[in-house]
């Protein structure tokens, strides 16, 4: 009996521990089962069914139904390019900028002619080699007005500064454009004239200091002279005019200093003089002065040669006048063919996009005879071209166009328009909305979103970075209002006025 009872007390405790086992293994398995039904879903893939269709995942079909993959790579190589080749002209702006004060310091504070000319000239090297490299790199090897990269149009004016302010300290005249090689008419009117000026007043004050009333005078009348001819000049609005304004405060503070000078009594030998007598030679000999004044004042500059930067640059802002004038009719056709598209008249809006394209192949030769003409308003109709051009093709074949499609674009100007297509986007989604359309605000929303990870994974420049914003928060919107549907659908009531705030907020990424 007691073996039996001690058998039978092991086996009730094996029977015990198996138990426990059980159950652990049973809890275990049924909180690993409840951990997995808590676990969170995948992110909602905003696909509409048209989409998923086998004809548009056909990538063998040659069709123009079959639908083109969305791609910037080539795109986004090419501002990877252009970045790079910014990049190198800031640095080479800076090499410049250092180069020209240490030029200056040497003339200015060095007492080593020698030491002045190897300056001189190693800053002479190096402006013409920047100047002869962008030459060689530009694509338009037929002009060389092509803007220049970053900031090396202002460095090449101080350079031109430079020069003109060291040839009046030699010669007391103004530095011809003969002299200044490889350098455009607007850089030689803001640097040598303009920028001179100013570099002259200043001059004149440490003169003055020291009492030297020669030098002032013939620091004004270089001034005078260049004011007389920047009179004749029809500056529009632009950099040139904005500078202009200064030259007259110069010259004022020109005449001023002498003013002062000759009311001191050091600086005029004939003070202690008397007034009659004064007055009598001054009488004498007035007329002769006036005479020798105008002489050394033509002598001063060259009259023919600013005569002739005069006439190119008055050529160069009638074509521009009348390349804006024109660039109006095709921005105004691009709007009135998205308008006509929101109306769904496709016939008309195609008449109004080849109407735009027209106005731009006419313009194009006078934009690569002058390349600086393209960025304003002729960038303007082309961005308003592609915006209108991507939303028709975006309407009729349900896909975004490749800047593979748009020859006459450069990259700036497609990406400016295709920030722009969400905006249109952003509105039809609306008017898919008020029909109860979930597939196409699906369509819309995918469209968007995937222009914004396209454009994030891009080198976009930074002025087109302000219209990344509106497009992010756009996003943001259509996936609202799919929810909003969705709660329609479910019987549910929507928050008031939230399509027009859809629409608000497009309007307000359309905003450039």
């Amino acid at each position: 009996f007691s073996k039996t009872f001690r058998w039978s007390a092991w086996h009730m405790a094996a029977l015990s521990r198996v138990a426990r086992i059980a159950t652990i293994t049973t809890l275990s398995s049924s909180s690993t089962i409840m951990s997995a039904a808590l676990l969170p879903e995948k992110p909602l893939s905003y696909l509409c069914k048209e989409v998923v269709t086998a004809r548009n995942v056909d990538t063998n079909s040659n069709s123009l139904t079959s639908r083109k993959q969305f791609d910037l790579t080539k795109l986004g190589e090419e501002l990877v390019l252009a970045e790079r080749r910014r990049e190198d002209a800031f640095a080479k702006s800076k090499t410049v900028q250092t180069s020209i004060t240490k030029a200056r310091m040497a003339m200015e504070f060095e007492d080593n002619e020698e030491m002045e000319r190897e300056t001189v000239k190693s800053l002479d090297t190096l402006v013409e080699e920047i100047i002869n490299d962008a030459n060689k790199s530009r694509s338009n090897k037929k002009n060389d007005n092509a803007p220049r990269e970053a900031n090396l149009g202002s460095k090449i004016e101080d350079y031109v500064r430079f020069k003109a302010y060291r040839h009046f300290l030699s010669t007391g005249k103004l530095i011809p454009l003969a002299d200044c090689h490889g350098i455009r008419d607007e850089e030689y009117v803001a640097g040598a004239c303009i920028g001179l000026s100013h570099d002259l007043s200043r001059y004149a004050v440490g003169r003055a200091t020291e009492l030297d009333v020669a030098s002032v005078e013939m620091a004004r009348d270089l001034t005078d002279s260049i004011m007389n001819q920047l009179l004749k000049f029809d500056f529009r609005n632009g950099p040139l005019r904005r500078k202009y304004d200064g030259t007259k405060y110069a010259l004022k503070k020109l005449e001023t200093i002498l003013y002062e000078l000759s009311v001191a009594p050091n600086s005029n030998p004939d003070w202690d003089e008397p007034q009659s007598k004064r007055a009598k030679l001054d009488s004498d000999v007035v007329m002769d002065d006036a005479t020798k004044e105008n002489e050394i004042k033509n002598d001063l500059i060259c009259e023919a040669e600013l005569d002739e930067i005069r006439g190119r640059l008055e050529a160069r802002d009638e074509m521009r006048e009348r390349l804006i004038k024109r660039c109006r009719d095709g921005q105004k056709a691009a709007k009135q063919a998205i308008f006509a598209m929101h109306r769904k008249d496709f016939k008309r809006s195609e008449r109004l996009m080849i109407d735009c394209e027209s106005v731009a192949n006419e313009l194009l030769p006078t934009v690569e005879e002058e390349p600086g003409l393209r960025y304003g308003s002729y960038a303007s109709v082309l961005e308003e071209y592609a915006e209108a051009k991507l939303f028709f093709i975006w309407l009729k074949e349900h896909r975004i166009a490749n800047p593979e499609e748009f020859p006459i674009l450069e990259a700036e100007e497609y990406i400016g328009g295709l920030c722009d297509l969400t905006g249109e986007v952003g509105r039809f989604a609306v008017q898919r909305g008020t029909k109860r359309d979930t597939d196409g605000v699906k369509m819309c929303l995918e469209t968007n979103l995937k222009i914004l990870n396209a454009l994030q994974m891009t080198s976009v420049p930074g002025k087109l970075w302000k219209k990344i914003d509106p497009l992010r928060r756009s996003v943001e919107k259509l996936e609202s209002m799919l929810y909003e549907l969705s709660l329609l659908k479910a019987g549910r009531n929507v928050p008031p006025d939230s399509v027009k705030e859809v629409s608000n907020e497009d309007n307000d990424g359309d905003d450039k």
